[in-house]
């Protein structure tokens, strides 16, 4: 999941004795801890002035992850969509710890914009929500053979998107709690239908992986990590069971709730917003560090 808001009190002594390797690369980029954006399950992002960020990945991150997440963009950016994507501009390591320097979007996270919004402006919102996550499919994907992952060291594909599903539905329930390894994960791809090809899907298109202006969305945040050639319909699904989780978007109200699901009913897609809350949940099990997370997992698949 993306990056989440640093919380007040953060300071450089407790990442300091959390995480020295933190701490080495902040130093050598002469970043102060008040200067933290977020963070997530990959990185620690700081702001290093009013045109670039820095990503410092978790101790297991690899700097080939980077490189090749940006070589994703790279291709997607071809369609030039109206929102900006990651722009990778430097990737280094201090003592064996990654880093990534990268241009600063422009906007807001959208998850505390909905902290504020209100009214007519709020209702916009969430639709140009939906609406991003529809467009994601028109991103320029090189024609792949198989459905499948982007971005992965041992990727899962599969010639057909259902086959997909259950392989990667399968892979998080094995890493989840053993109450739920016993899940049919074929049942849970079965109700989804074939797409004519495959397109990208960002997979994470929640409300704190887009940035906004307040009106329109400025940018998408954390491709590549979960990213698939599928079925351009799950975004738009996905995001709306994200928004409509209190797990993982508290910031949203009911009557985001309601505007999600008229979005779906007139996208002809609200069929299938069960069976993706289902799936997503399985996807997600692996996250057992994440308790909010887990806990929504569990909530899902009882």
């Amino acid at each position: 999941m993306p990056p989440r808001a640093s919380l007040p009190g953060d300071h450089l002594a407790v990442e300091a004795h959390d995480d020295p390797g933190l701490v080495a690369v902040l130093r050598v980029l002469g970043v102060e801890p008040e200067a933290r954006l977020g963070h997530g399950g990959e990185a620690v992002v700081y702001a290093l002035d009013g045109e670039r960020v820095a990503r410092i990945l978790h101790a297991t991150g690899r700097a080939d992850d980077v490189v090749a997440r940006q070589r994703l963009v790279a291709e997607l950016v071809r369609a030039q969509p109206s929102y900006a994507l990651p722009e990778v501009l430097e990737v280094g390591a201090v003592d064996g710890r990654v880093y990534a320097i990268e241009r600063r979007l422009r906007g807001r996270s959208l998850l505390d914009e909905l902290r504020a919004a209100s009214g007519t402006a709020r209702r916009r919102l969430i639709e140009a929500h939906l609406d991003t996550a529809a467009a994601l499919g028109d991103l320029q994907l090189d024609a792949r053979p198989q459905f499948g992952d982007l971005v992965a060291d041992e990727p899962i594909t599969a010639p057909i998107w259902r086959d997909y599903l259950a392989q990667k539905a399968a892979a998080g329930l094995q890493r989840a709690q053993p109450a739920r390894r016993a899940i049919d994960a074929a049942s849970l791809a079965a109700p989804f239908p074939e797409p004519a090809r495959a397109s990208f899907v960002h997979l994470d298109a929640f409300a704190g992986n887009m940035l906004t202006d307040g009106r329109a969305i400025t940018a998408v945040l954390d491709v590549g990590a979960t990213s698939v050639a599928g079925d351009r319909r799950f975004d738009p699904l996905a995001s709306a069971v994200y928004l409509m989780s209190t797990e993982i978007t508290p910031t949203a109200t009911t009557a985001d709730h309601a505007a999600a699901t008229g979005w779906l009913r007139n996208a002809g897609l609200l069929d299938w917003l069960e069976p993706t809350r289902r799936w997503l949940a399985a996807y997600w099990s692996f996250a057992l560090d994440d308790h909010a997370l887990s806990a929504w997992c569990a909530s899902v698949l009882g």
